[in-house]
């Protein structure tokens, strides 16, 4: 089964802390393949947790879904770009979604993210003119589990 990431750019120390817990009992629940749509923030930081439980030998795979060809030159901070290289590196596998960018990149990414997922694990303010907002409701109307940490790693579960 497979569970993907959405989140906002930035994420509370609590809810980021929380996040490999969230993932590991997923894991547990037999969910085995993650995907990250790898946006600065919440999606590369999920990443990185699938990756660390991975490395303790939990049995999971990581896809990274990049928008398109050289997505990671829109980050501006070169420390993110770092730890997106890494990741890549590490994944199990990388699908790039476009050549180049385009004015639906992101939307097109983000339903990718929601056509393949059987769970989405989000980090959701409730702000819903946002990419990630865009997402949890198309999840919703999936009718897919729905993990929401925004609320200091507190897990909120919705059902479509």
């Amino acid at each position: 089964m497979v569970v993907s990431f959405s989140g906002h750019r930035s994420c509370k120390a609590g809810s980021c802390a929380a996040l490999e817990g969230v993932i590991e009992g997923l894991a547990l629940r037999g969910y085995t393949t993650f995907i990250s749509g790898m946006a600065e923030g919440f999606d590369i930081i999920a990443a990185e947790a699938v990756l660390a439980l991975k490395r303790r030998g939990v049995a999971v795979s990581l896809v990274c879904a990049v928008p398109f060809r050289g997505h990671e030159m829109t980050m501006p901070n070169a420390a993110w770009r770092k730890r997106y290289a890494d990741i890549i590196a590490a994944a199990d596998s990388v699908v790039v979604l476009s050549e180049s960018y385009s004015v639906n990149s992101y939307r097109e990414r983000n339903d990718y993210l929601v056509e393949r997922a059987d769970a989405l694990v989000c980090y959701y303010s409730g702000k819903s003119v946002s990419g990630t907002g865009y997402t949890v409701k198309k999840a919703l109307k999936k009718c897919i589990e729905v993990v929401n940490i925004y609320a200091d790693g507190v897990q909120i579960r919705f059902f479509g």
